[in-house]
């Protein structure tokens, strides 16, 4: 046996024994793949994780190099790691209970290093400075690239830039790999199909209408010699051939009228009394009408909508009326101007997705009439009663909007001054009316989520 320079050798043999510090090496390096291996078989991998982190590890290295360790659980996990040359130095790790990627990140960050994950291949690189930069383009296929902008650039390096095309809504990132690797994370967190929503809305207008009149008519006629006295006036009999009732009426006996208020019957609505007294001087006939209506009226429209998810859906129903506004006269020529006034029915809903059984609604309301009791130079005034309210209701549920309702009730009197307020007798003289109008508006929503056609 021949001793040289801390080797051995065997004469006449033909294996190689090594030294010392080869010795140790290879006895940590295949010490640390036992208790990889170790801890692998007490926490066995799982083929899914909800978090895509791995299975929780624990590792306790001191002093190992960077690339002995990455490559040790590439084999351990399955994973197909690149190690760039330039990653390089030793690292003492002591984690307990640590998912697979986290851990991973955590040993490369602590050296300044990072990895891109590129199908089934995972890049490890140099981070930093002198890291080379890559460009990535990625096509948005919900979203507008365009509005992506401003959530992309949070995420880049100070090295990073970014840039939209608009006709292919496309994204394009020049950057270092780990702002990359953010970059794609983010695109799948915020480029998903917006959902759409069915908005379905019934409206409902109920109105009711009552009204009631009383009216009396009456006409007295009396003669006397050459004196004659009517509703008219007074003539001479011997001259008299023909009445001109100051009331514009003429009574039942043909008689001149001496108070003429009916209510406003005709065919097919209210009645009448009629009574007539005649002697050889004097003659009366006497009629009271009466009228009383009632009205029933509902007005129902279903209109549907489908709108994107947190976007408004808009509709509307009315009618116009054309106003003149100005009249100008040129020679002999005279052209009126008129401006259209609309009266709508608006509903405004803008709903959001709070999970797939729950939906945030924003509900707007508007309902116009014109009062043409009211009406100037032709134009009436616009009534406007609205409503706006926030709920949450679950899919498919329906909700009403009520509140927009309405009452008018009026009450009037026609007749003969002073003799109309006379006690027991006044209503001889008088004509009266009544009317109640009521109208309600009732809105019927129900949103649903649609889902996906297959």
């Amino acid at each position: 046996m021949k001793i040289q320079n801390s080797k051995f050798k065997i004469q006449g043999s033909k294996f190689r024994v090594y030294n010392l510090r080869e010795i140790v090496l290879h006895a940590a390096r295949y010490t640390l793949y036992a208790i990889l291996l170790l801890f692998t078989i007490h926490y066995p991998m799982s083929t899914a994780y909800a978090d895509d982190k791995g299975p929780p590890i624990s590792i306790e290295l001191r002093d190992v190099e960077m690339s002995d360790v990455l490559r040790a659980l590439g084999q351990e996990h399955g994973i197909n790691i690149i190690v760039d040359e330039k990653v390089t130095g030793k690292v003492t790790v002591s984690l307990r209970n640590i998912p697979l990627w986290d851990a991973i990140d955590s040993i490369l960050k602590d050296k300044g290093y990072a990895y891109i994950k590129d199908g089934n291949i995972v890049r490890v690189l140099s981070a930093g400075a002198d890291e080379d930069l890559m460009t990535y383009t990625a096509t948005v296929k919900y979203a507008n690239a365009k509005d992506l902008e401003g959530v992309i650039t949070k995420v880049l390096s100070k090295r990073g830039s970014l840039a939209s095309d608009p006709k292919t809504n496309m994204v394009v990132i020049r950057d270092i790999p780990s702002a990359i690797e953010r970059v794609t994370q983010l695109l799948k967190q915020v480029d998903v199909k917006t959902k759409q929503i069915m908005i379905e809305a019934k409206i409902v207008e109920v109105s009711t209408n009552a009204s009631q009149e009383l009216g009396i008519q009456w006409g007295a006629q009396y003669a006397r010699g050459d004196l004659f006295v009517h509703g008219g006036g007074t003539k001479a009999r011997s001259t008299d051939t023909f009445f001109t009732p100051l009331t514009n009426g003429i009574g039942v006996l043909n008689n001149a009228l001496n108070v003429n208020l009916p209510a406003a019957v005709g065919p097919g609505a209210g009645g009448a009394i009629g009574l007539g007294i005649v002697t050889s001087r004097f003659a009366l006939d006497l009629q009271i009408s009466a009228l009383e209506t009632q009205g029933n009226a509902r007005t129902l429209s279903s209109p549907k909508v489908v709108v994107l998810d947190n976007q408004e859906a808009y509709i509307k129903s009315g009618t116009g009326i054309l106003i003149p506004t100005s009249t100008t006269t040129a020679g002999t020529t005279t052209t009126t101007s008129v401006t259209e006034k609309e009266a709508l029915l608006q509903l405004k809903v803008t709903p959001r997705v709070i999970n797939d059984d729950q939906i945030s609604l924003k509900i707007f309301t508007t309902r116009d009439s014109f009062d043409f009791s009211r009406s100037v130079q032709g134009s009436p005034p616009k009534n406007t009663r609205e409503t706006q309210t926030n709920l949450i209701v679950k899919n498919g549920e329906t909700i009403v909007i009520g509140g927009i309702y309405t009452e008018a009730e009026s009450e009037g009197e026609g007749g003969i001054p002073l003799l109309s307020k006379l006690p027991l007798i006044g209503w001889l003289f008088k004509k009266e009316t009544k009317t109640n109008d009521k109208a309600e508006l009732l809105i019927f929503i129900t949103p649903r989520i649609k889902t996906e056609e297959i």
